[in-house]
């Protein structure tokens, strides 16, 4: 049955990967594989069984795994993105996210002092918006994981509309004087109630851990299937831009939480052969492990992250497939550079 699956999971192409009304949309986490993307290959497998991310990133195939009946655990090791995928992932229909976002901007404007927001990242801010969120940001480890996630994508927002909304919706830009006042407040609970899409949990957790302990969270021989797009083959700075300001306003050690990450291409190829041996280890006997991969330009040669996967990997069969897609976020980049974007998809069977 597992080797027949491996053979028919189709990946048709994709127009668009965007869908910025869902629950993903509340923060524009770089590099996050898209939900239609996860969801047409979740809806092949079959309900039965748990799947795992080991790179989870802000939880989107966990929470369109747990939309569809499959528990499904997450690991990753960005506090950020942590925060993001809890919120997905323990949401509840019960929950009055109004009413939370209202009483803690009550709370904000009620109190008389506060910290002054980092002089680094006040450039990129109107003022009195500054003023707001650093009001609403000293109540931050009151929130719930669902209210982080809608302050995180808040000053996001807020950021981009102080500067005229002329930066993208993932990417820093430069900064726009003067700055537009933006009502911070207003942000926090349009995002709340814009993002609010609660599903039915079924067990599904998240682990803020390393994937390349998985087992040291994991037991042996305990997952069916793997779905996930790993670290960029580039190593994507998963701290910068957006992350880089929020960061700063909590007093977070970035450097820190950069340097725990998988972000060192010389070390990338270790680091995978880790973390695909313990995937090995938690995989039951016939798992299907899903990567999906892109390419990587070295020296002006390209290295094809297929390739570079399967003869890495401790798993024999296998199985790639390589598609061109568009409708993202790089697309005006690739005109620029005359570039197509190509990834590959790497089906293996333990």
């Amino acid at each position: 049955m597992v080797s027949k699956l491996m053979t028919n999971i189709k990946f048709e192409k994709i127009d668009s990967v965007n869908n910025p009304n869902s629950i993903h949309g509340m923060y524009p986490y770089r590099g996050k594989i898209s939900a239609i993307d996860a969801e047409q290959v979740i809806k092949q497998l079959p309900k039965k069984g748990t799947l795992l991310d080991p790179f989870c990133g802000s939880g989107t195939i966990v929470y369109e795994a747990q939309k569809r009946g499959i528990k499904a655990i997450g690991v990753e090791l960005n506090p950020l993105a942590v925060d993001i995928a809890r919120a997905k992932i323990y949401l509840t229909s019960k929950t009055n996210v109004i009413k939370q976002a209202e009483q803690i901007i009550k709370k904000a404007k009620a109190i008389k002092q506060f910290k002054k927001m980092p002089q680094q990242v006040l450039k990129h801010f109107h003022l009195e918006t500054a003023k707001e969120i650093m009001r609403v940001a000293k109540f931050f480890n009151e929130m719930s994981d669902y209210m982080k996630a809608v302050f995180y994508g808040s000053v996001a927002l807020t950021a981009r509309g102080c500067n005229d909304y002329k930066w993208t919706s993932s990417t820093v830009g430069k900064d726009i004087n003067p700055k537009t006042k933006i009502d911070f407040y207003e942000k926090f609970v349009y995002k709340a109630k814009k993002h609010f899409h609660p599903i039915r949990h079924n067990g599904s957790k998240i682990f803020f851990h390393d994937a390349r302990k998985l087992t040291e969270i994991l037991p042996r021989n305990s997952i069916d299937y793997v779905f996930t797009s790993p670290p960029y083959f580039d190593c994507l700075d998963y701290t910068a831009y957006y992350a880089k300001i929020i960061y700063t306003i909590l007093e977070q050690d970035r450097l820190r939480i950069k340097n725990s990450l998988i972000q060192n291409y010389r070390a990338y190829t270790i680091d995978m052969k880790t973390v695909l041996n313990e995937i090995n280890a938690v995989c039951r006997k016939k798992a299907i492990i899903i990567f999906v991969v892109g390419d990587k330009k070295v020296h002006g040669k390209v290295i094809n992250g297929g390739q570079f996967f399967k003869e890495i990997s401790p798993f024999k069969q296998y199985r790639i497939v390589e598609r061109e897609y568009t409708g993202s976020s790089s697309q005006i980049f690739d005109k620029l550079n005359k570039t197509k974007r190509k990834e590959q998809i790497i089906i293996w069977t333990k």
